[in-house]
This record gives C-alpha cells, structure tokens and sequence, in this order.
C-alpha cells in the first residue's frame, strides 16, 4: 500500500486561495495527497478549476452550487456541456438541494438540479451531489433517477444514520470531510460510518471549509488551522475515518485512492 490519498472535494477557486494555488498542492503532496479533485460551483468557477486541474494535473467538475442555482440562464446547460467534454472534467456538479439558507428558491435549485441530472446522462459522467436539509427532497429525485445515470456520490455527509442507510440503498457514494473530527458537530458520524461499504467511501476536505481542527484544544492548533481548511489536513480526516471504522490508516488511504480510479475512470 502507498498511502496515497485523494481529496475529492477542494474549492481552488475560492478567493481566499487566490495567487496561492501551487503553495497549497505542494503542502498536500508533503503529506502524500497526491490527487485533487478540483470542484466548480458556477459557470466561472469551471472554468477556473478546469484550468486549473490541466495545469496542476488534476480532475475537475462543472456545475453550479445549488446557492447558485438562482444564477442559471438559458445559456448556462450548453456552457457546462462544453467544458464537461474536456478529459480532465469527470463530473457533473457541485450541483445539487441546499434548503439551510435557499440562496437560491427551494424551486429553482430543484429545477436546476434537474439540468445537472440531465447532462450527467448526455456525458454518461457521475454527479457530484450537495444536499443539505433537504433529504427527502434529493432521495425522491434520486430514486427517480438512479438507474439513468453512471454515478453519485453525496459529498460532506453530515446527516443521520437512517438517511445514509437510505443513500446506500439507492447505491450512491458517500464523502466524509472533517465534520467527523469535529467534538461539537460532527460527533453523531463516528457511531455509524462503519456501515459504508468499503466500495462506497471517499474522504474529502471541501477546503477551505469545514477544518478538522474546529474543536480541537491541542495548544499547537492555530486559529488559522481551524478557520482556514487546507488540502493538506486531509491526513487527520483519514486517521478518524480509520479510527470510527476500526481499520487501519493504510486501509483506507488504498481504499479511497482506488475508489477515486473507478468512480471518476481514471486508468491511474
């Protein structure tokens, strides 16, 4: 085994990784993330991470961010269908229902969503899904849907062990960030992840969001290690996913790499 890991859920586009992009994948390569999956969550954004994943050798997605979904015209299916075409983009999204704050109406990211289903099945390519708050919702549009399409994965799962059961009846993928390091909220995962099937598991940062060290009170975690997440701490949501699993470190470093081959057709 080679310890490689895979982070499939880093925004590079955001701002506060603007002019910084090659610092922070040269940190992660020192603690052996080795691949990036490089996630777009509107038409520009895309673009950006398009670019970025050939430069940096990479994948990339193409979507928009059910917050963005509001943003979507006429033009925006076409757009996406251009850059999905690319060999480095293997996946539709972030796309997806987020009923926490509805930036964008409950009804518009549902039609939104739809859309992304719909190129998912031109491109034969998987969907990289966001839901939050809206279980019900996204498992109906699913079931609907599950036999069409390649590919899912619902990344940053954060919800109840009843609605995982329900994700991996339907066969779909399940992403853990470092919410299951997290004391305060993230404490309720550690009782069930251990039911993913080892086929079904990735592990992600979804940085700069949602720091592994949130609650941590060792004296050398920074406030910035908190606040500001990076590519590199992907190693401490490994170790806790181990940890909640009972297997080893190793174990799912190989598990996760070869899980991020197969889903996204990668040949290595």
């Amino acid at each position: 085994m080679s310890n490689k890991l895979v982070d499939i859920c880093v925004n590079l586009t955001d701002d506060v990784f603007l002019g910084k992009e090659k610092k922070i994948i040269d940190a992660a390569n020192k603690n052996n993330i080795s691949k990036m999956v490089l996630v777009g969550n509107d038409l520009e954004s895309s673009k950006k991470v398009s670019a970025l994943a050939e430069e940096f050798n990479f994948i990339s997605t193409a979507g928009y961010h059910p917050h963005n979904a509001k943003d979507w015209n006429i033009n925006s299916y076409e757009c996406l269908l251009s850059i999905l075409k690319k060999g480095h983009v293997k996946a539709v999204g972030e796309c997806g229902l987020d009923f926490n704050r509805n930036f964008s109406t409950p009804e518009i990211q549902h039609s939104v969503f739809l859309e992304h289903i719909n190129l998912a099945k031109q491109t034969n390519l998987p969907l990289f899904i966001h839901e939050r708050d809206a279980f019900h919702q996204m498992v109906g549009i699913l079931k609907d849907n599950i036999d069409d399409c390649k590919n899912m994965v619902v990344h940053c799962f954060t919800g109840t062990k009843n609605a995982l059961i329900d994700y991996l009846d339907l066969g779909v993928h399940i992403g853990l960030t470092g919410w299951i390091c997290d004391d305060r909220r993230g404490k309720h995962l550690r009782d069930f992840i251990n039911i993913i099937p080892d086929d079904k598991l990735f592990i992600e940062t979804d940085s700069p969001y949602l720091s592994p060290y949130i609650s941590n009170k060792k004296p050398e975690i920074t406030s910035a290690m908190k606040h500001l997440n990076k590519p590199e701490y992907l190693v401490e949501v490994a170790k806790d996913v181990a940890k909640y699993r009972n297997q080893s470190y190793d174990y799912i470093c190989e598990i996760t790499y070869q899980n991020y081959l197969k889903f996204f057709g990668i040949d290595k």
